[in-house]
């Protein structure tokens, strides 16, 4: 084999993905380093590099540019082989232009679109040192594996001997909100549709790239609200009763007020494409409350001030979700249907491969390795069509081994469940040395859609790392409530379906409590009869997993579920406690419970067919 194995790597991540306010912020962030590197891998193919991550031919339409939500994803780090008498620094060079070119392309365009709101100075300095690219090539000899090796350790070195430039400060200009790193390029008073454009937070402040996030491209990408509130969305179109006529009446009057409710581009949520602060009583006071005082322009304090227009259409939302939400009859003798409001929780699904690593170190030739990107690429394209078509999410990327999505709560488990065998599957004939299959970790964290953006992606990020501990090949959910308290954790390594694992156990005792079977406080009960044995003195081992398990049973026992009023079977107690024979596993028990009752409510709005002046 001859010619150089090269590779380059594109950067910054922090700047385009990490650092985000708004799920725009976080979806364009990874979609336009997607576009950057995809430049960057056209132009080494175009050389006539034969590429191997990802592994397409020069020509192919899925290297062409592309600002549709479901394009391909190009990972940040290119792998090719050039061929016997190139120029590696050439096409290296080359490589970089292209890259920087596309990245310009956007910025170009965004400042564009803001006109003259933006301080050129700044946005010249800043904009022109954006992108960091680490390259490395080495002569392809015949062993293919070692010479892969070879070159990832030359990169790695170059990331670690890189120059650190102490970013340039401008007396008396705020940082940027999104990173807190670069000066701000916005100037202090701006157009009030200019704010609403950008969706600028109060005295919030943007860097270039921050701009190019919000005002780039053409799509608006769906709300971390609208997706919390698809169950109850999904459960009124289900109805076919007057609430979808109450429901299409909103949706009517946000697309005749685009300044009220953002309105979503592309395929996605296509029922309400629209945010949905709307169907929120308490967001909607927040929208309609006139400003105490007047935009400080010293302070450059932006209140979001409506106009008369918009105020009347949000009063005439009010009306139309009280009646869908409240119970009786309103004032005019109108019956109301009593669906409550959306539930506010949302999932975040971060699923990551295990030991690639070493399954790439495994690949003995440069056919296999690039067979594998081939089978990487498919399941990226799988997981989009899994986690938006399938599970009615949204995929914020999919790197090959690895994804992020925000997903309703009451199908992040069966999404997670996809995502996994999928993969599996895929990749199931590319061992590592020890003949070990690539397996998938999925973290899923449940938390409140007005929690900051960051924080929810910490608590996605944190759930992936705990299902990544131990053995890998595992599935943690986190659940964090908005009042506080230490969130619920539980992590099992995955099963395959039909054993029982964590993911069909939850669904299971979902189930029951949708169907009533399950009664609500026993989850909560549990809990509390778990405490008074941690930290048991006396009885330990068997015995006290014995006392633990016969309390539990008289617990269950006198437990009575909604509906027919029955009492759990001694069936469906034993299947509850099967594993119960300490603190740990009551108290395990005690917090999948309390999850399992999360997920039913979701089920119950996305289920639940309406039934006119019924509750849900």
């Amino acid at each position: 084999m001859t010619g150089y194995l090269y590779v380059l790597s594109i950067g910054p991540v922090q700047d385009f993905i990490k650092a985000a306010r708004t799920t725009r912020d976080l979806w364009f962030g990874s979609h336009l380093l997607s576009e950057v590197s995809k430049a960057a891998a056209k132009e080494i193919a175009d050389s006539e590099g034969l590429l191997i991550f990802p592994a397409l031919n020069a020509g192919d339409e899925n290297l062409n540019p592309s600002d549709k939500s479901e394009t391909f994803n190009v990972a940040n780090v290119i792998l090719a082989r050039l061929p016997e008498g190139s120029d590696p620094s050439l096409v290296n060079n080359k490589a970089q232009k292209a890259a920087t070119k596309r990245w310009k392309d956007y910025a170009n365009e965004a400042k564009h679109n803001a006109g003259m709101a933006v301080w050129g100075e700044i946005w010249n300095e800043q904009v022109d040192d954006v992108i960091d690219f680490y390259s490395a090539w080495v002569p392809l000899g015949n062993d293919y594996s070692a010479s892969w090796k070879r070159v990832m350790r030359l990169l790695n070195g170059s990331k670690s001997i890189r120059n650190f430039v102490q970013p340039p400060g401008r007396a008396g200009v705020p940082k940027s909100s999104l990173d807190g790193a670069r000066e701000s390029v916005l100037k202090k008073d701006l157009p009030e549709e200019l704010i609403i454009r950008m969706r600028l937070a109060n005295n919030e402040q943007l860097c270039a790239v921050g701009l190019t996030k919000r005002l780039g491209g053409e799509n608006v990408f769906p709300s971390v609200v609208r997706v919390a509130a698809d169950p109850w969305i999904r459960g009124i179109f289900a109805s076919e009763e007057e609430p979808v006529k109450i429901l299409k009446e909103i949706s009517g009057i946000c697309k005749g007020n685009p300044n009220i409710a953002s309105q979503y581009s592309g395929n996605l949520y296509r029922d309400f494409p629209y945010d949905c602060d709307v169907l929120f009583p308490s967001q909607l006071g927040k929208m309609m409350k006139i400003p105490d005082k007047t935009r400080d322009n010293q302070k450059n304090s932006w209140e979001r001030k409506l106009s008369d227009s918009d105020r009347d259409a949000l009063s005439k939302i009010m009306g139309l979700t009280e009646s869908l939400q409240k119970s009786g009859k309103d004032k005019n003798g109108n019956t109301r249907f009593g669906l409550g409001e959306p539930d506010p929780y949302l999932a975040i699904l971060v699923a990551d491969g295990d030991r690639m690593g070493r399954i790439i170190s495994a690949r003995k030739s440069l056919e296999d390795h690039r067979e594998f990107s081939a089978r990487l690429a498919a399941f990226a394209g799988k997981a989009r069509r899994i986690v938006e078509n399938n599970h009615h999410g949204c995929l914020i990327y999919s790197g090959g081994d690895d994804a992020l999505a925000f997903l309703p709560v009451d199908t992040c488990l069966e999404a997670a469940r996809d995502l996994h065998d999928v993969f599996g599957n895929l990749l199931e004939n590319f061992p590592d040395n020890n003949g070990h299959s690539p397996t998938l970790s999925v973290g899923i964290a449940i938390g409140h859609s007005q929690e900051p953006l960051e924080d929810l992606l910490g608590y996605g990020r944190a759930a992936e790392r705990a299902a990544k501990n131990l053995d890998r090949n595992g599935l943690a959910v986190h659940y964090h409530t908005r009042s506080g308290g230490d969130p619920i954790r539980v992590r099992e390594q995955w099963e395959s379906e039909g054993k029982e694992g964590l993911d069909e156990r939850l669904s299971n005792w979902a189930r029951m409590h949708y169907e009533e079977k399950l009664p609500d406080k026993a989850a909560y009960d549990i809990r509390e009869l778990a405490k008074d044995y941690r930290g048991w003195k006396g009885i330990t081992g068997k015995e006290l997993g014995k006392l633990i398990a016969a309390d539990a049973k008289r617990l269950l026992r006198r437990k009575k579920a909604g509906g027919d009023g029955k009492s759990l079977t001694q069936d469906q107690i034993d299947g509850l406690l099967n594993c119960v024979d300490s603190y740990e596993t009551i108290r395990g028990l005690a917090d999948q419970l309390i999850l399992a009752r999360k997920l039913a409510g979701a089920m119950r709005q996305s289920e639940e067919t309406v039934q006119t002046g019924g509750a849900l």
